[in-house]
């Protein structure tokens, strides 16, 4: 008789055991689905964190500007591996003009081949006002299978005010 309830006993404890380890695997499993999501929502926000201070940073800079020869030459000087149009900086009259400056992974300034981002700008001239200057800004991801994802956007317009010819910046 007694060697039945030691059987019985230990069946019931095998049992026990295999319920404990399938419910901590599943407890796990979930819990690793907890963590990617998580480091996904956080490289997403550091993106999204990166693009909009870059792309706020253009802004500022063609708010700093007198035309957009002067916003292209700002550009030039602080982004030297950015894609420019191929338009003399000295001729008197660029109506609109398409910049393009790349980032690795890090939102570090680079060449175009080791890319993670990309911040395009495009830069017109508003014909039926006089002195307006409108730039469309964009900040997209090029890394994830060579399509581009939108991260962040901005508009802005800026007026250029007339100057006598003594009048300087």
């Amino acid at each position: 008789m007694t060697r039945r309830n030691r059987a019985r006993s230990s069946s019931l404890f095998l049992m026990e055991l295999i319920i404990a380890i399938f419910f901590f695997s599943a407890a796990s499993a979930v819990c690793i689905q907890f963590f990617v999501k998580s480091h996904l929502l956080s490289q997403e926000s550091n993106a999204l964190n990166h693009a909009v201070n870059e792309c706020t940073s253009t802004a500022e800079l063609i708010n700093a500007s007198d035309s957009i020869e002067d916003c292209l030459n700002m550009l030039m000087r602080l982004y030297p591996n950015g894609t420019y149009p191929d338009v003399h900086l000295s001729s008197p009259k660029i109506v609109e003009a398409d910049v393009q400056i790349y980032y690795d992974e890090t939102f570090k300034e680079c060449i175009s081949q080791n890319s993670s981002y990309m911040l395009t700008l495009h830069l017109s001239k508003d014909d039926n006002k006089d002195g307006l200057l409108i730039a469309d800004i964009q900040v997209t991801s090029t890394e994830a299978s060579k399509t581009e994802t939108v991260i962040y956007k901005l508009n802005t317009k800026h007026h250029i005010a007339r100057r006598t010819d003594y009048e300087e910046r």
